[in-house]
């Protein structure tokens, strides 16, 4: 059977869809292939980590996730590229906006649902309480993964997945 491939959008593609790519190519890798990309990615944000939030890095690590290749980079790639993209979630409000305005086609015109949560580099306080709320934001989104995961694809109707899709979105 083809792997999923599946792609995570934030507007600078700095946190949460780098961990969702790193979740999904150390933990899932038999049935998904995990990518991301942002709307507007900003490399000289962190130009040491190649656009990549180094909390989300520390964390990924922590969590026994691999982080090699990680790097911010737009959703032009994408759509540019030749292979079949079969989900493409976002992760944060902005990046459903910007899809809404730019209207991006990626090959295979995959289905879409909005798995939002707060962007955990506007946390602020001590490194204890933002190193937190990156990891509460790490689980969350290994969570919805696990619950992707286990989705029986091959027997859900097309309505049905994108429902099962929506709600694993408003999974806590």
């Amino acid at each position: 059977m083809e792997k999923i491939s599946i792609l995570f959008l934030c507007t600078g593609n700095s946190c949460r869809s780098q961990m969702a790519e790193s979740i999904v190519n150390s933990m899932f890798f038999d049935r998904f292939t995990g990518y991301s990309a942002g709307s507007k990615p900003d490399l000289s944000k962190f130009p040491q980590t190649h656009g990549v939030h180094p909390m989300a890095l520390r964390v990924l690590r922590e969590n026994g996730m691999q982080t090699e290749g990680l790097t911010s980079k737009s959703w032009d790639t994408f759509i540019e590229q030749k292979e079949r993209i079969h989900f493409a979630f976002t992760l944060c409000g902005n990046a459903v906006s910007d899809m809404a305005e730019a209207c991006p086609v990626f090959p295979g015109q995959p289905m879409t649902a909005h798995w939002g949560l707060e962007d955990p580099a506007l946390a602020t306080g001590t490194e204890e309480q933002i190193h937190r709320v990156f990891q509460e934001a790490y689980f969350l989104i290994r969570r919805r993964l696990e619950l992707l995961y286990n989705l029986p694809f091959e027997t859900l109707k097309e309505q049905a997945l994108r429902a099962k899709l929506e709600e694993i979105g408003r999974s806590e």
